[in-house]
């Protein structure tokens, strides 16, 4: 039974609310009015099945009605958020596929067959090169209506097939490589390393793909006041997939043995695809869209043609430089430094994997009472400051904690930069252009992520080299990230403060998801 509340019930009947009358003044009153009170309960009832019939029709057209009086009952939320756990089994499969590449893969193929680390990082930044892509895709996405009639769905799809094609194939690239494998005295070098390019281009523009037509999906079928939860979600989603699946590989590979692996990244291609199916089966609904003549270049200058948005993007691009230029860095630092263990190293994944999650829950309570997620990003690159601040005093303090803590901080902020980002991106976004502005957000992201990776490790070689010092290589990366948080920083600072508003004045775009139970 629904259960209205008392001053709603009132309402309805057109009474006063109850004020905390007398019971002799209640018992009088309840006498006058018993003729009335089955007429007006009457009456009462029509309205809530009225509202509730409203609620169902916004759960089909994802607009809530603004005139609803039962404002607790959150029917749409809760609805939405069903669909975005399963959606969410996308990102969560997508996790495992990273730890599969940029964990596993990576770290045999250096340590174990001793391929030179130059040779892994250009397979690993592949990913740099096609980023491109996801600009193409998106706007292709957005202008799709041949499959079917479907937009998003599509380019979901055939990302899925690529991932799942590149995983299944990444054991070629361990038995071309591997010196003890037939396969690698048959196969000249330039040739396996050719064949590898291949297989783990395939993954790359797979992801690409993949995520762009599926964040343009979320974003569709997510109404505006939701979408910053919805991002929040998503990532936790990948996140939780990374830890799980660094627990579940690392199980399976105590023995390393090369077969071994080859089974677990077999088995992580057929997770993958079961949770990607899953989460996008049937989510996409076919739509009619007017002819848009629009093209891919004007589409781009309809995205940067303004000075805010030129000056978001300089944001995103400068802030993911300085938080992430590190994240190939911090696992030798400690070993090579501060004299940590393998074991003691393996920590810092887990530190920083808290520090995302814990910038998840924080952007899913926080951004939707805001007027806007720049003041997250803000604080994000303040906390970036106060973690590069702890690393680099780690090596001058010899401390292994005041490291692993500022592991953890940086994961802190990235979380909190990645997600207030995004959620800006996909609040400016309607059905037409969802996917370019996820496309283009995801190519400045991934093209800084890549870029950043590049510059740091090239520049920590060449200042060890030159000063004869390690740590000084070390630091002064993470002093060139500090400057760039700053550069970050004064951008924000210069955005006016209204460039960006994503509610309503007075009354929050996002208030809906505040109904929903445990929120």
């Amino acid at each position: 039974m629904l259960d209205v509340p008392p001053r709603q019930r009132c309402a309805a009947r057109r009474l006063p609310a109850w004020r905390g009358r007398s019971a002799a003044e209640g018992e009088r009153s309840g006498d006058q009015a018993v003729g009335g009170s089955a007429g007006a309960c009457a009456q009462a009832a029509v309205a809530v099945v009225r509202e509730i019939g409203d609620w169902r029709l916004a759960i089909g057209d994802g607009h809530r009605p603004s005139h609803s009086p039962i404002s607790h009952l959150s029917f749409k939320s809760i609805v939405v958020n069903k669909r975005l756990l399963r959606l969410s089994l996308f990102q969560l499969g997508l996790g495992f596929s990273v730890v599969v590449f940029n964990g596993a893969l990576n770290r045999v193929l250096i340590a174990e067959e001793g391929i030179p680390a130059g040779i892994v990082g250009w397979l690993l930044s592949l990913g740099l090169f096609v980023a491109p892509v996801r600009a193409l895709m998106g706007f292709r996405s957005d202008k799709e209506k041949k499959t079917f009639g479907y937009r998003r769905l599509p380019y979901a799809w055939y990302g899925t097939m690529l991932v799942f094609c590149g995983l299944s194939a990444a054991p070629f690239s361990l038995l071309l490589l591997s010196k003890a494998s037939q396969l690698n005295s048959d196969v000249p070098f330039p040739v396996a390393v050719f064949f590898c390019t291949l297989i783990f281009l395939l993954y790359a523009v797979g992801t690409h793909v993949g995520q762009t037509g599926y964040l343009a999906l979320v974003t569709d079928l997510t109404p505006k006041h939701e979408r910053s939860r919805a991002m929040a979600l998503l990532w936790i989603a990948l996140i939780t997939g990374q830890i799980i699946s660094s627990f579940v590989i690392g199980f399976f590979l105590q023995d390393f043995h090369p077969m071994k692996l080859i089974q677990v990244m077999q088995s992580a291609s057929v997770i993958f695809l079961v949770l990607a199916v899953a989460a996008i089966w049937k989510q996409d609904r076919p739509v009619e869209l007017e002819d848009d003549a629009e093209d891919f270049s004007s589409r781009i200058w309809t995205v940067l043609g303004t000075h805010k948005m030129r000056l978001f993007f300089a944001i995103l691009f400068f802030g993911t430089l300085g938080l992430t230029a590190q994240d190939v860095l911090l696992e030798p630092y400690g070993g090579q430094v501060l004299g940590m263990s393998v074991a003691e190293t393996t920590r810092l994944t887990a530190m920083w994997g808290i520090g995302m999650l814990i910038a998840m829950l924080i952007a899913w309570q926080v951004i939707p009472r805001l007027d806007s997620p720049i003041p997250v990003a803000f604080a994000a690159c303040l906390v970036g400051l106060t973690g590069f601040g702890l690393i680099t005093m780690a090596s001058a303090n010899h401390s292994v904690a005041m490291f692993i803590g500022g592991t953890g901080v940086i994961g802190l902020a990235g979380g909190l930069f990645l997600i207030s980002t995004l959620s800006l991106v996909v609040s400016l976004a309607d059905i037409k252009t969802a996917g370019m502005y996820v496309g283009m957000w995801g190519l400045a992201q991934t093209s800084a992520a890549g870029l950043a990776a590049l510059a740091g490790s090239n520049l920590r070689d060449v200042v060890s080299r030159i000063t004869g010092d390690l740590a000084r290589g070390y630091t002064t990366v993470y002093a060139v990230e500090m400057v760039l948080i700053a550069v970050t920083l004064a951008l924000l600072i210069a955005m006016p403060r209204e460039a960006f508003v994503t509610r309503e004045k007075g009354r929050s775009a996002f208030a809906g998801l505040t109904d929903v139970p445990g929120a």
